[in-house]
């Protein structure tokens, strides 16, 4: 998919302090590994058309995580020095354990873009799988191909000294040792989850998070990951197959445009300073799924009766404006109708007696430290963005206004096909073997395999697959072709190529040149 030059502007915009320090804004809305890593892409490129020069193509990125390696990498194809630092002693730390949360590449930018399994990047791809496959996928590609072109560093950031040219980056470390760079990027993510008073609760990342059994649950937030918590002791670790699973089906009905239509005229009535509508989306609150749709939720639902869950909410509705449309739709499907299981309270959690309450708008208080009716306590209330360590309050207001006046730069496309070409010789001006595309490609059609249960031993990829972008053609046993089609799976993009269905039964080994 091509990039939009002007969408392509405001990632710029939205990310740039000053000509040499750009942060990879974490206030910008929708945000998934998928997004980030348009972002990046976007961001680095951008910087390299409007900077680059001989002798200034130094450039330093501040966090290995998903987005700090992708545009680590995209600087590398522009023919920059690269130098990452980050804090982290363990790649990708808080996703090591994180075997319960399943990633999508778009699932959360429904209906205005159909469900895609796999990225369609031109490196570091990765499909639809649990986040400790995703990370192991990208680490793996990362080791292979970038990490013996790029300096890596691993210490904390004391502070940047933005009055000098170059930029003077001062770490943490004993010997007080400083970075000179041409071009600064802060792709650092977020903190720790914040928590309330003594009340902790695990980590949206953290094995113990999910609630797949127990009588009664509060979870407390209604961004994404409050609605994935309070639909995860329904659906499991399944939330995100059961979504892209109806998304697939109700892109071919009206309720599509519906959707649409809900969606945009909430984005009119924002809240000003927030990230709120002051809609209270009947839509949400009434709509029903039909009855042949609900069914396809059925396989994922993990028991019966329903449990109990609680949704509280300080949003106008507990269907809160920047969560996704498709967890939305799943929340209200088990909150209206037969299928009712959550209920939803609007309000607060206060301190009464040193003790965490939940103080509805309507009715009577109730202390949930300890709880005597809620077997688990669910707190989503968000990440303060890991930026605040470095940089000064300032900074992180101006970052907080360009992601409003920028909004545009949350949902790109794509990518600049032709920055980020790949050739005989590589991509961009990166010498990276094209061996390295065909793996990261194998494996994100391996983790499409095992999300839908298909296999896809016989696969035929060629050279002029990556130059010309011919299609990859795939075969699968005839069960397994009817499945993928009403997972409505083909044809996909994986990285820069199409994949498409074969003839049935056809057997070819894998081919490339490097």
């Amino acid at each position: 998919m091509p990039i939009d030059a002007e969408r392509s502007a405001h990632v710029y915009d939205a990310c740039k302090l000053t000509d040499s320090l750009f942060v990879l804004n974490p206030f910008l809305p929708q945000q998934n590994f998928y997004s980030l890593q348009l972002r990046a892409l976007a961001l680095a490129a951008e910087i390299a058309a409007r900077h680059f020069r001989p002798g200034r193509r130094r450039v330093c990125v501040i966090g290995a995580g998903v987005a700090g390696r992708t545009i680590s990498a995209a600087f590398l194809t522009q023919a920059a020095s690269v130098t990452v630092v980050d804090k982290q002693p363990v790649d990708f730390a808080c996703y090591q354990n994180a075997v319960h949360r399943e990633l999508h590449p778009n699932i959360i930018f429904w209906p205005f873009q159909e469900p895609m399994p796999a990225t369609a990047l031109p490196f570091l791809n990765w499909a639809q799988a649990p986040v400790t496959e995703v990370v192991d996928a990208l680490r793996k590609e990362w080791d292979e191909t970038f990490a013996r072109r790029i300096t890596f560093i691993p210490e904390k950031v004391d502070e940047i000294d933005r009055t000098t040219a170059p930029l003077r980056i001062k770490l943490c470390d004993a010997e007080g040792t400083v970075i000179h760079a041409d071009i600064c990027v802060l792709a650092t993510g977020f903190a720790a989850e914040r928590q309330f008073g003594r009340l902790q609760t695990p980590s949206y990342w953290s094995p113990s998070s999910i609630v797949e059994a127990g009588d009664e649950v509060l979870v407390s937030g209604s961004g994404d990951g409050g609605l994935i918590d309070a639909l995860s002791p329904i659906l499991g670790k399944d939330v995100t197959k059961a979504a892209h699973i109806l998304a697939t089906r109700l892109s071919k009905k009206p309720i599509k445009a519906d959707v649409k239509a809900v969606e945009e005229d909430r984005g009119l009535r924002t809240i000003a300073g927030t990230k709120d509508s002051d809609d209270p989306c009947a839509f949400y609150s009434t709509v029903h799924l039909e009855e042949e749709d609900a069914e396809e939720l059925d396989p994922f639902i993990k028991r019966k009766p329903l449990p109990r869950v609680t949704l509280l909410h300080e949003s106008t509705s507990a269907y809160s404006f920047t969560a996704a449309p498709i967890n939305k739709l799943l929340l209200s499907h088990f909150s209206n109708g037969p299928a009712r299981c959550v209920t939803h309270v609007k309000g607060t959690l206060e301190e009464i007696d040193d003790k965490a309450t939940m103080v509805p708008e309507r009715g009577m208080s109730e202390c949930i430290e300890p709880s005597t009716r809620f077997a688990k306590v669910m707190l989503r209330h968000g990440a303060p963005p890991a930026a605040e360590d470095i940089l000064d309050p300032p900074d992180m207001v101006r970052l907080g206004e360009l992601s409003i006046r920028h909004v545009d730069a949350a949902t790109l496309p794509g990518y600049d096909h032709v920055r980020y070409k790949w050739s005989r010789k590589g991509v961009g001006s990166a010498a990276v073997s094209r061996k390295a595309l065909v793996d990261s490609i194998r494996r994100s059609l391996d983790m499409i395999a095992r999300a839908y249960d298909l296999n896809f031993s016989n696969i035929q990829i060629h050279p002029t697959n990556i130059e010309d972008g011919d299609p990859i053609k795939i075969n699968l046993p005839s069960a397994d072709i009817k499945k993928a089609e009403g997972f409505d799976l083909f044809p996909l993009m994986v990285g820069p190529t199409i994949v498409e269905l074969g003839a049935p039964d056809a057997t070819r080994d894998i081919e490339y040149e490097d």
